[in-house]
This record gives structure tokens, C-alpha cells and sequence, in this order.
């Protein structure tokens, strides 16, 4: 699918001023292209196309810098001595992060879907494998695992599923003596890269199988990877910023002039993916011009924000759909006007479940003896 961590009265004010905003601001921009991705495949709409023409024709792979970021900040977060070797409280931290919003936009999209087919009489929206079995895959986070019947309830959550599931493998791994956690990662990542290679495309559409965890732990560990090679050498060389910076500017050139080409075009994806998305986290960490506008207040929030802008764009997709149906109106989803205010709207909702759920459900799961751990430096997606 990047998380915002809440300072704790012990952890210290030069230990918060060394967070990676400029990576939590990403990680809005991504999941507002998400949005814009899901509004014109869900609604069949798409104002202004030339302008937003990446995000409607390639948005999908967004998710996949998602991947890639989530996996740069966890080993910056978990993988030292500090943190590896504390697997389960590690493991109680994801869940009290990822679970509390899952669960309550999970059991909202289920409500809607089933006013809209039992109560109106209406085909579910978009997503149509809302069944009992469907419903407690969910619930365990097991929803895009290759158990399931198909993209169900919540349908983007699919990659919080995924990405749980190996953040799960890489907190298990990082236990381990370094060397063999090593070796376990770039098995995985081998044996994931192979069975993309062999379907030959990284997009969910497209992917040839119906599990998606070896797309999430390629994406994972080239940002593993990526992490081990910016704290060890490019820390160490300090990148030149003006370098840095276009670098940033290429690569998000680069990104977006390819997706509003449109036809996915099998591995390309990948090489797309596994270029413009390292290249746009270095310059960003090592850039000036380009950290000092994506470190902007406003977007800050934005980041801090951003796993609910992610799981409630559905959930608030559904409730609009609802709506027209319960009141027989024709909603203008062609309207650049009401694309803007979708997109707001998200984000407006998006605060108040991060203040009512987030924060309080991450609070309520987590036990008081794990604030006592180092607090990540960045956050993850999730």
C-alpha cells in the first residue's frame, strides 16, 4: 500500500526532527493518484484527461512505490540492534498500526454493499465477492493471499494484506542472525522476480496469478535494498543536492510521461518501476530544492494522513454510489468540479478517521512496554 508516528514523551526532539517528512509527503501525492486511479475505473469518468492521463491510464503502479517505500523506511526503522531482535512486540506494532482502520472500513464497505443488494435491490458496487468466506479472509488480513475468491469488500486494502504478510517475513527474517536474514530476503525476492518474469507483467490486471505477495516483496526488497545502499554509500559520498534534485525531477518526469503513454507494456512496468522509484526516493532525501517543497506543512499533513486517504476513497466511492441510487440522481463524475471535491472530500474524511480510529485504535492495541522502543525514523505506508 507509510505512517505517521506519534512522539512519545520519551523519545527525543532531535530523534523527531530526524523523521523523513519529504517521504511521508510521497506517499500522499502516490495515494492521491490512487484515488484519482479508482475514481476512473470505478465511476467511468475522466476530467481533464490530459492532465491527470498518467494517473488514469497507469495509476496502478503507484502501489508498487508504496512497496518499495515501505520497504526503505522498515529497515531504516527495524533492521538494527535496537529493534530486530524483538519480534513479537515488532509484530504488535504492525497490527496496532495497519488493523484498527482495516477493520472499520471493512465493516462500513460491508454495511453499504449489503443495503445496496438486499435492501435496494442493486448490483454490489465494483467489487462483487462480498461473501461470508470473502468477509473473514479480510478480517484476518488474508484478502489477496491466493485464498480468496476474488477482489472483495475494501478492494484496495488488497495491498495492506499483502504487505502485512511480508512485513510479517521480514520482521521474522531480521530476527535472525544478519547473514541469514540476508540470504532469506534475497530468496524470496529471486523466487518472486521469477514467477514475474514468467507472467511477464507487474500489474494486478495483468499479473497471470492471483497472488499478489510476490509483486509486494519484489517492490519490498529493492526498498530494502535501496536503504542499504543510501546508509552505506551514498550517505557517505553526500550526494550533490542540485544533482539530487534533478535526479527527483527526472525521475518524476520520467514516471509520468511514461504512464500517459497508456498500454501497459508487460515488463516495462517493471523496469519503470525499479528506475524512477529509487531514483525518486535518493534525490528526495539528498535534494534541496525538492525536500524543501514536499516538507511543506500542508503536505506534511497530507503524509501523516495518508493511509486513511488510501483505505477511505472506496468506502466513500461506495457511500456516493449509494446515495445516487437511494435518490435516483445522475452524479456528475464527468465534472472536473466534482473530481476536485471527491478528492477533497477523501481527504476531509481521511483526517477525522486519523484522528477517531487511527490513533485511537493504534493507541488502544499497543501495550505501554513498546513505546519504551526506538520509534521509527520514517514511517512505512502503513
Amino acid at each position: 500500500m507509510i505512517e505517521h508516528v506519534d512522539r512519545k514523551p520519551g523519545i527525543s526532539r532531535g530523534r523527531e526532527l530526524n523523521r523523513l517528512h519529504e517521504l511521508d509527503s510521497l506517499r500522499a501525492l502516490a495515494a492521491i493518484g490512487v484515488v484519482v486511479w479508482h475514481y476512473t475505473n470505478h465511476f467511468g469518468a475522466s476530467p481533464i484527461p490530459y492532465l491527470m492521463a498518467p494517473f488514469y491510464r497507469h495509476g496502478e503502479l503507484l502501489v508498487d512505490f508504496f512497496f518499495m517505500l515501505s520497504g526503505f523506511v522498515l529497515a531504516r526503522a527495524y533492521w538494527n540492534d535496537q529493534r530486530s531482535a524483538t519480534f513479537a512486540s515488532n509484530v504488535r506494532e504492525r497490527i496496532a498500526r495497519m488493523y484498527p482502520l482495516h477493520f472499520a472500513t471493512l465493516c462500513a464497505v460491508a454495511v453499504m454493499q449489503w443495503i445496496l443488494v438486499n435492501r435496494l435491490s442493486s448490483p454490489p458496487f465494483v467489487y462483487v465477492f462480498n461473501d461470508n468466506y470473502d468477509f473473514v479472509l479480510n478480517l484476518l488480513l488474508l484478502n489477496r493471499t491466493g485464498l480468496e475468491s476474488g477482489f472483495s469488500f475494501n478492494g484496495p486494502s488488497w495491498s495492506i494484506s499483502t504487505e502485512f504478510v511480508v512485513n510479517i517475513l521480514f520482521l521474522a527474517a531480521i530476527a535472525l542472525p544478519r547473514r541469514i536474514a540476508r540470504a532469506g530476503l534475497f530468496g524470496l525476492f529471486a523466487v518472486s522476480l521469477a514467477v514475474i518474469l514468467q507472467n511477464g507483467v507487474i500489474g494486478d490486471a495483468m499479473f497471470g496469478i492471483r497472488n499478489d505477495i510476490f509483486r509486494t516483496i519484489v517492490g519490498f526488497v529493492c526498498g530494502i535494498a535501496l536503504y542499504n545502499v543510501n546508509s552505506r554509500w551514498l550517505s557517505r559520498i553526500r550526494l550533490e543536492r542540485g544533482v539530487a534534485d534533478g535526479l527527483a525531477i527526472v525521475a518524476v518526469s520520467g514516471f509520468l510521461y511514461y504512464c500517459a503513454r497508456g498500454e501497459l507494456v508487460g515488463l516495462r512496468d517493471l523496469a519503470i518501476v525499479v528506475i524512477c522509484f529509487p531514483a525518486l526516493i535518493i534525490g528526495v532525501i539528498h535534494g534541496r530544492l525538492v525536500k524543501w517543497f514536499l516538507t511543506l506543512r500542508p503536505l506534511v499533513y497530507l503524509g501523516t494522513i495518508s493511509y486513511s486517504i488510501y483505505l477511505v476513497h472506496f468506502p466513500l466511492q461506495l457511500a456516493v454510489h449509494l446515495a445516487s441510487v437511494v435518490l435516483l440522481l445522475q452524479m456528475p463524475y464527468h465534472s472536473v468540479f466534482f473530481l476536485v471535491g471527491f478528492v477533497f472530500a477523501t481527504i476531509g474524511l481521511a483526517s477525522v478517521t486519523y484522528h477517531l480510529i487511527e490513533v485511537p485504535g493504534k493507541n488502544l492495541l499497543r501495550k505501554r512496554r513498546t513505546a519504551t522502543l526506538a520509534e521509527p525514523l520514517a514511517s512505512s505506508r502503513y
